[in-house]
Parts: structure tokens; sequence; C-alpha cells
């Protein structure tokens, strides 16, 4: 598995522990500080993980020809 498809994988992983917390959270009538500090924590490691793997698909359409390949 290369880096990239890592990434994607975590990514679910983490979407899915995003998801449990927020349903317990709904289950408790919203009333957990730990269970909404989980959520900001997840979401703040899902925002970096995103940005991380769109830096991936910046660098694929580098190169030093000087094209413009985003087309």
């Amino acid at each position: 598995m290369n880096e990239q498809e890592q990434l994607m994988d975590n990514l679910l992983n983490v979407d899915l522990e995003i998801i449990d917390a927020v349903r317990a959270l709904h289950q408790g009538n919203w009333d957990s500080g730990t269970l909404k500090q989980q959520v900001g924590d997840l979401l703040k490691i899902r925002d970096d993980m995103v940005d991380k793997l769109m830096s991936f698909n910046d660098h694929e359409h580098q190169c030093d020809c000087g094209h413009d390949h985003h087309s």
C-alpha cells in the first residue's frame, strides 16, 4: 500500500471514529464535554490528513516544463 492509499485508509478510520463519537453524543443528549473534545480533536486530525492528501494531488500535477497540467 502506497502512502496515499494508507492516508485514505486512515482518513476512513478517522471518519468512522467521528461518526461513533457523534452517535454517542447524540444518545447522551449532547451532554459530554469529553466526547465533544474528542470530536474536535478528530476533526483536526481529519483536516490535517485531507490537507496532506491534497498536497499529494498537487505534486502529481507539478513538473518543471512550464505547462499547466491541471486540466
